[in-house]
C-alpha cells in the first residue's frame, strides 16, 4: 500500500465538498484550527457554489477534486463535508496523478466510496477522519483531537513542538 510522504509545517491543505454544500460561516472554525496547525488552507474554487443540495454541480464538484488531485503543492485534500454526492463523481476523476504523487485525503461518511477507491484502484492510504463541517459541535471534540494526533503524526511533530 502507498503511504503518501509526512506532511511538514507549512504544506498546504485543500478543503472541497465531493457532496453536499457548505458555507464560509461554517468552514471558517475549521480554516483557523488548520491554520493554527501551522499548515497552509487552499481552499476549492467551487466550493461554495450551490447546486440544490451540493457544493456545485456534478461538473464543479468534480472539477475541484481533479485540481486538489494534480496540484503538486497540495499535500493533503479534505473534504469539507459528507451528505451524498461523491458517487456522482467518482467515475469523472482521473487518479494517475494521485499514483505518481500521492496525497492524504480525509472524511468519512459519503467520503467513503472516495477511501474505497484509493484503496482498490490506487493502492493508496487515505484516512477516515471527521471533516471541516463538525470541527466546532462539541460531540466531535474526541474526533478533532484524534485528527490532530493523526497530523502531528504525520507531521513528524509533538503538540509541544506546534
Amino acid at each position: 500500500m502507498i503511504f503518501p510522504e509526512k506532511l511538514k509545517i507549512g504544506d498546504k491543505i485543500g478543503i472541497i465538498s465531493t457532496a453536499r454544500k457548505i458555507t464560509l460561516d461554517e468552514l471558517d472554525p475549521a480554516i483557523k484550527t488548520i491554520e493554527s496547525w501551522k499548515l497552509k488552507v487552499e481552499l476549492g474554487s467551487n466550493l461554495f457554489e450551490v447546486d440544490n443540495q451540493f457544493s456545485g454541480t456534478i461538473e464543479q464538484r468534480s472539477t475541484d477534486l481533479q485540481t486538489m488531485i494534480d496540484d503538486d503543492s497540495i499535500k493533503a485534500i479534505l473534504c469539507a463535508r459528507g451528505g451524498y454526492g461523491t458517487v456522482q463523481i467518482i467515475d469523472n476523476i482521473d487518479f494517475s496523478k494521485l499514483k505518481n504523487n500521492p496525497k492524504w485525503i480525509v472524511g468519512y461518511s459519503d467520503v467513503t466510496v472516495l477511501h474505497n477507491h484509493l484503496h482498490s484502484q490506487c493502492n493508496t492510504q487515505s484516512i477516515h477522519a471527521t471533516m471541516p463541517l463538525l470541527f466546532t459541535q462539541q460531540n466531535h471534540n474526541e474526533a478533532l483531537d484524534h485528527l490532530h494526533d493523526i497530523w502531528l503524526k504525520i507531521l513528524g511533530e509533538t503538540r509541544n513542538e506546534l
